[in-house]
């Protein structure tokens, strides 16, 4: 009898639920389970909660930051040594897209239009401009900060450094300069401590700034041949604050790179792909077409230089701007002496090369010496030197030279 009671007292709660209702009541633990699972999974790192094999959010945005951050780090240095290799096989002051004729001048083509996309593009809408979440605006964000870049390098170093040249090189050291401490920075921010992010801030930054000092000062004293570094020195605080800034937000910030594992973010790979082969037919065509270089009117230069033996005179010719060897090329010279008389003269050119100027030798014919040597002693009362006007009848280019007088008695 009591243990009856006992088993009635103990299962006495509820009223038995029909049969019918069994199936929700028996599936519920199960769908609280799901539903708490999907909240774990899309609470964004707000709150510490634990995934599958004992993983919690935290450690998986850790992990997700590392990835993305080594995928910037292997991007950006790609491209920078694609632009390091462009600049050293491209050397001098020739247009970085003009027509390659040459096997080394197509890989530089190559190489400069792909460090062009992945520099600083990759970075800077990964770190700075995070705008976007599609393919496509991912993509167009990617375009206009590397056009927004390139567009606005060149005004701002003229800027800062006072009416400076803008040279292919000095684009090529800001942006290469920029990347690498940018680099550091996201190698900076792998390391978990400090977990405070002022103090994480401030410490990048001042790695950033002492590591870009340093390497100036190395390379002022270990590279000093045919370089000037006055304005280096004039802006070394800038430089140094820039990268130390620059340091600091690659640390603190997390890059934000789409996943490349899932399949609607291959477009992105196609697209951008297509985007480097139509920029570089486009470049390709207009290089040879119409040169970007700076265009200044075509014209040469001339200077008198010592004669090699078999000559009376020398003169230097140099070209200016894109015609100007064209010019010299073509160029038809005559000779007068001090009263506008026709001298017989011969020439002869001898082609220069890129950076050294052609050289037009001139040959006197014999029988100007009498009238040569007769003027120049009839003007003075004694010999001095004989002075010939060189023309260029195409041009219009005239240039005086001095024949010393030891010419009249050899």
């Amino acid at each position: 009898m009591t243990e009856d009671t006992l088993a009635t007292e103990s299962t006495v709660s509820a009223p038995e639920p029909p049969s019918n209702e069994a199936l929700p009541t028996a599936t519920a633990p199960a769908e609280s389970h799901l539903a708490r699972a999907a909240a774990v999974h899309s609470n964004n790192g707000h709150g510490r909660h634990e995934l599958r094999g004992g993983e919690t959010t935290d450690d998986r945005e850790i992990s997700l930051d590392r990835r993305a951050r080594l995928r910037l780090l292997a991007g950006s240095l790609i491209g920078a040594g694609c632009l390091v290799l462009a600049f050293v096989l491209q050397p001098g002051a020739a247009s970085p897209f003009a027509a390659p004729s040459t096997v080394s001048a197509w890989i530089a083509l190559i190489a400069g239009i792909v460090g062009i996309w992945l520099v600083p593009g990759l970075w800077l809408s990964a770190v700075m401009m995070r705008v976007g979440a599609a393919p496509s605006a991912r993509l167009a964000t990617r375009i206009g900060a590397t056009l927004t870049w390139y567009a606005l390098i060149g005004p701002v170093i003229h800027l800062v450094a006072d009416g400076a040249l803008v040279t292919r090189g000095g684009v090529f050291g800001a942006t290469v300069a920029a990347t690498a401490a940018m680099c550091l920075g996201v190698v900076l921010g792998l390391a978990r401590r400090p977990a405070n992010p002022w103090q994480r801030f401030l410490i990048a930054g001042v790695v950033g700034a002492f590591c870009a000092q340093t390497v100036i000062w190395l390379a002022m004293l270990l590279v000093t041949d045919g370089v000037n570094y006055g304005q280096i020195r004039r802006l070394d605080w800038l430089i140094v604050l820039c990268c130390g800034l620059l340091t600091a937000i690659g640390a603190h910030s997390r890059p934000d790179l789409p996943l490349v594992r899932r399949a609607k973010h291959i477009r992105v790979i196609l697209i951008s792909l297509a985007v480097v082969t139509v920029t570089a037919v486009v470049l390709f065509a207009v290089g040879s077409i119409w040169s970007p270089a700076q265009r200044t009117p075509s014209a040469f230069g001339a200077e008198q230089v010592a004669p090699p033996a078999g000559s009376d005179v020398a003169i230097a010719l140099t070209g200016i701007g894109p015609d100007g060897p064209a010019l010299i090329q073509r160029a038809d010279f005559t000779a007068a002496d001090d009263m506008g008389r026709p001298v017989s003269i011969s020439t002869r050119l001898l082609p220069g090369g890129k950076a050294e100027p052609a050289t037009l030798l001139v040959t006197l014919a014999p029988d100007s010496r009498p009238q040569l040597c007769a003027r120049s002693a009839e003007a003075t009362g004694q010999d001095w030197p004989i002075k010939l006007t060189v023309r260029d009848q195409t041009s219009g280019l005239v240039v005086q030279a001095v024949i010393p007088p030891e010419w009249c008695v050899s």
